[in-house]
């Protein structure tokens, strides 16, 4: 495979029938956080958001090789979800009892969930491409298998029909060849066994305006509504679906690997997302919205960097998009901070703004804080209090604050 591959078909039904919902430009990879003598020379890569005309699953329109993307990853799942996942792997304990359950996790990033469950008593495999990452998990004591899922990785008998879960947290929507890691995903599943899943939501990005979450690791953007169409062909079913506040908005969708009656609460909700999302005029809506907002944020930070000392906070894939759409500068952000080793002392792509810690905004003059993972506004501003700062955030609407209590709109983690 090459580097970039442009979508001319659905990843689901192969409809040829792709509609533009957003086009964000020329942008860099999400999760590539360079180090100084890469920073101004990064790989820039055309970003569109499509929509399927007839499964309507939301995909965009060019596929990066996932070598090129994965095998430095720079993103740790404790990093910020540690609880979440402890809290999470309680309450699959509370619903299907994990001990002695076999459990593969796909896309375990640095174990962070795998590690309490198998404290459980879970028998836990994970699948993780990166090899950076993976080795955290490894260190645990883990059993990590550095690769990409796939059939072809999991169809020798020793897999077939051998476990009880099969779990995937917020990397569903990596995977350039769905319909193969799904075939994958039945093969190795227990009849009535269970893949449990969170995605970010597709309903979520459009309602609240959450563009600076589209980039070109996240492949798709599930209803679920599409999500039925994909399993519909293997013939497992949609269980259950839970809204949920991780990345400010996503769901945690149960499928059986079986054919059963879909639950009502399933198909009311696929029934709201037609009505109230996918075919109705909030597509249109949605890419006005974004129109306007980038205009209003950039004249918003010219006219503040004239007044304040800005510092971004949070070196995540969505600072990497929403910097890069908006073409923003030092000029603008003189520094990012972020807690994580893995990018301390690297760089915005692209635009040469240095990550530094915690220390370096304590020790300098600034004054006011752009909030990049906005949906942690409440932790990052309780953790800043150590200086008078005024808060910058974007989404879903630009507020500036002195405190987190003033801040409107937001699911705060």
């Amino acid at each position: 495979m090459s580097i970039i591959v442009t979508r001319t078909n659905c990843a689901i039904c192969q409809s040829k029938n792709l509609t533009e919902v957003l086009d964000l430009g020329l942008v860099p990879l999400a999760g590539y956080f360079p180090e100084i003598d890469q920073s101004m020379r990064p790989e820039l890569y055309p970003l569109r958001l499509l929509i399927c005309e007839k499964c309507k699953l939301a995909q965009v329109d060019n596929i990066i090789n996932p070598d090129h993307l994965f095998l430095d990853y720079r993103y740790s799942s404790s990093d910020s979800l540690s609880n979440h996942f402890l809290n999470y792997a309680k309450l699959l304990d509370s619903r299907y009892s994990v001990q002695g359950k076999k459990i593969l996790e796909i896309g375990s990033n640095d174990g962070v969930l795998l590690e309490p469950l198998a404290k459980l008593g879970g028998c836990v495999v994970g699948v993780e491409p990166s090899h950076n990452i993976g080795k955290k998990a490894k260190d645990k004591g883990l059993d990590i298998i550095n690769d990409f899922f796939s059939y072809n990785l999991v169809k020798d008998s020793k897999h077939k029909e051998s476990y009880d879960l099969v779990l995937c947290n917020n990397a569903f929507a990596h995977i350039p060849d769905i319909k193969d890691v799904v075939r994958g995903i039945s093969y190795i599943l227990k009849h009535n066994g269970l893949f449990i899943f969170e995605v970010h939501y597709f309903v979520n990005l459009v309602k609240e305006n959450q563009w600076d979450n589209i980039y070109h690791e996240h492949l798709y953007y599930y209803s679920v509504n599409s999500l039925k169409n994909l399993f519909d062909q293997f013939h497992m079913t949609i269980v259950r679906c839970e809204e949920i506040s991780t990345h400010a908005g996503s769901i945690r969708v149960t499928v059986s690997n079986a054919l059963t009656e879909c639950p009502k609460d399933v198909i009311n909700r696929i029934s709201y997302e037609l009505s109230t999302v996918i075919e109705s005029d909030a597509l249109n809506i949605f890419k006005n919205t974004f129109e306007y907002h980038k205009q209003n944020f950039t004249s918003k930070i010219e006219d503040l960097s004239k007044s304040y000392t800005i510092a971004g906070y949070g070196a995540s894939g969505r600072a990497n998009m929403f910097c890069n759409v908006l073409k923003l500068s030092k000029r603008h952000i003189k520094f990012v901070v972020d807690e994580s080793s893995e990018r301390s002392n690297r760089y915005i792509a692209n635009l040469g703004i240095p990550i530094v810690g915690l220390k370096e905004l304590a020790d300098s003059d600034v004054d006011l804080i752009v909030i990049f993972a906005w949906n942690y506004s409440k932790v990052i501003i309780e953790k800043t209090q150590f200086s008078k700062y005024k808060y910058l955030v974007a989404f879903p609407n630009i507020q500036i604050v002195d405190h987190w209590h003033e801040l409107k709109g937001i699911k705060f983690l």
